[in-house]
C-alpha cells in the first residue's frame, strides 16, 4: 500500500479546536490581505509532530519525523492548481528553533518556477536545485506563524534536543480555484460577499472528512503528486 492511501482507519485529527483555529478571524484577516475576501479552507492540513531525532529507531524514520526534505508546497499537489492563489501558513504550537527542528528557507527569486521533485523517503526538490548553504532558517514562538507562497523552496531542519516539537501546516486559497488535493474536503471559512455559504459548525467539518476517508479507502489509490521516481534528474 502506498504511504500516502487512505485507510478506513487512517487518523485524522477534526475536532472543535482545530476548527477554530482553521477560522480564527486573525488569521483569516491575514489572508484576505493576501488573495482577496473569498477564502477557503485548503484540504492540505497537517499535524506535525517532531520527535527528538536522537530517541528515534531506524523503522520509526519516515516523512517529517526527522528532517523534512527540500520542497515547494505547489509542486507537492496536483497540476490542477498551478494557478492557484494560495497562502501556506505554519504555526508554531511549542516554541521551534533552530536546535529542536524549525523551518527554513531559501528564498524565492523573482521568476521562481516549480523545481523538479523525486519521490524518496519524502518528495523532495531533486539534487542539484537548492543552495543548502543559502538556507535561512525560520524561528519562531509558540503561537506564532509563518506564512508564504507555495513557490518558496523550504525545509526544516531535524530535532536534535531532548523535547517535542509541535506545530500545524494549513492552507488556504481563493475560493472557487483547484485546490490541489480534489478528492479531500474544502470549506469557505470567509466570504465577503456571501456569508451564508461560511462554514461555522465544527460538526460538519468533521463528518467531510469522515465521508471522504470512508469514500477513499473504498477505491484505487489517488495520487497526491505529480513526480516519477524513474524521471532523468531523480536517477
Amino acid at each position: 500500500m502506498p504511504g500516502d492511501q487512505i485507510a478506513a482507519d487512517t487518523p485524522f485529527h477534526f475536532g472543535p479546536a482545530i476548527f477554530d483555529m482553521l477560522t480564527a478571524g486573525p488569521l483569516l484577516d491575514a489572508m484576505e490581505q493576501l488573495i482577496g475576501p473569498e477564502i477557503t479552507s485548503n484540504p492540505i492540513q497537517h499535524v506535525r509532530i517532531k520527535p527528538p531525532a536522537t530517541a528515534l529507531q531506524n523503522g520509526e524514520i519516515r516523512p517529517h519525523i526527522t528532517a523534512t526534505d527540500w520542497h515547494q508546497d505547489r509542486a507537492v499537489a496536483l497540476e490542477d492548481a498551478d494557478a492557484t492563489q494560495m497562502v501556506t501558513v505554519w504555526l508554531a504550537i511549542t516554541d521551534a528553533t533552530v536546535e529542536n527542528g524549525c523551518l527554513q528557507v531559501q528564498p524565492q527569486v523573482p521568476d521562481q518556477t516549480i523545481l523538479p521533485h523525486c519521490p524518496r523517503t519524502q518528495t523532495g526538490i531533486a539534487d542539484g536545485f537548492i543552495d543548502a548553504a543559502g538556507a535561512m532558517p525560520l524561528p519562531v514562538k509558540a503561537g506564532g506563524a509563518v506564512l508564504f507562497h507555495p513557490l518558496t523552496p523550504h525545509g526544516s531542519l531535524p530535532n536534535t534536543t531532548d523535547g517535542f516539537r509541535w506545530s500545524f501546516d494549513i492552507r488556504f486559497h481563493k475560493t472557487g480555484q483547484p485546490s490541489g488535493r480534489q478528492h479531500f474536503p474544502e470549506f469557505v471559512a470567509r466570504s465577503r460577499s456571501n456569508p451564508a455559504l461560511e462554514l461555522r459548525d465544527w460538526q460538519t467539518y468533521k463528518s467531510l472528512w469522515e465521508d471522504a476517508r470512508a469514500r477513499l479507502a473504498t477505491q484505487p489509490h489517488t495520487p497526491i503528486h505529480r513526480w516519477q521516481s524513474d524521471a532523468p534528474y531523480c536517477a
